[in-house]
């Protein structure tokens, strides 16, 4: 099955369940962003800013997390058996919740990675992505990293393009969200003009967590492309 209609079937038959797990995987970051303050004076909205992109960019790890929530619903298409709603969200749940460690270790190497030297680091983050949807009973922590790497070599563009094409997104959807803010702000600004920028970082997150079930169902399906006979 073409990459482009295992990616549009998953997200319109699963379009509730992925969109319930993407909530359940960013609500860390959506309890930051409900947490971010309304700025009291002019000096302190430069600080709600670049939470607001801090948050956003952040938002990566949740994304890699997802990608294992969204994998067995692609891989039920795949197979031509789609699995019914409740199912997907409970096997979704389940895989999501086994892909946190071995994500989290991921995004501890990339971000190893990056300290030494910053080509390493975007490197393992192409190499890993895949990490959370290469899940199975008797997988440990390196067979997952293994097939990770392997599935990534195999489909090195697609998976380039997708993640290349999220932070683009990401970037571009945050910054025409700035563009609206009031700014520059008077020298005495109303209040509800302050709490304007707090409502920036929440729109930014749950923008995001909105959208991610989209590149996490292309890279799942990426990787059950690669392994159609893998199992969570």
């Amino acid at each position: 099955m073409p990459l482009t209609s295992l990616l549009a079937r998953t997200y319109l038959r699963y379009v509730v369940p992925v969109t319930v797990l993407s909530a359940i995987a960013f609500a860390p970051l959506i309890y930051l962003a409900l947490r971010v303050p309304v700025p009291g004076d002019v000096a302190q909205v430069n600080g709600v800013v670049r939470t607001a992109w801090l948050l956003a960019g952040l938002s990566v790890v949740p994304l890699l997390i997802l990608v294992g929530g969204v994998t067995p619903a692609v891989r039920s298409i795949a197979r031509g058996a789609p699995a019914g709603q409740l199912a997907a969200l409970r096997d979704g749940f389940v895989s999501l919740v086994r892909a946190l460690i071995p994500v989290g270790f991921a995004v501890l190497a990339m971000m190893i990675g990056g300290l030494a030297l910053a080509i390493p680091g975007i490197v393992l983050f192409v190499l890993l992505a895949l990490t959370g949807a290469t899940g199975a009973p008797d997988r440990d922590l390196g067979a997952r990293f293994a097939a990770s790497v392997a599935a990534a070599r195999a489909n090195i563009l697609a998976v380039v393009l997708v993640l290349v094409a999220t932070i683009a997104i990401t970037i571009g959807a945050v910054y025409m969200l700035q563009r609206g803010l009031p700014m520059p702000l008077p020298k005495a600004p109303k209040p509800e003009l302050l709490a304007t920028f707090r409502l920036f970082a929440r729109y930014a997150v749950a923008g995001l967590a909105l959208a991610a079930p989209l590149p996490a169902i292309a890279l799942a399906a990426i990787a059950t492309r690669a392994a159609p006979s893998a199992r969570t």
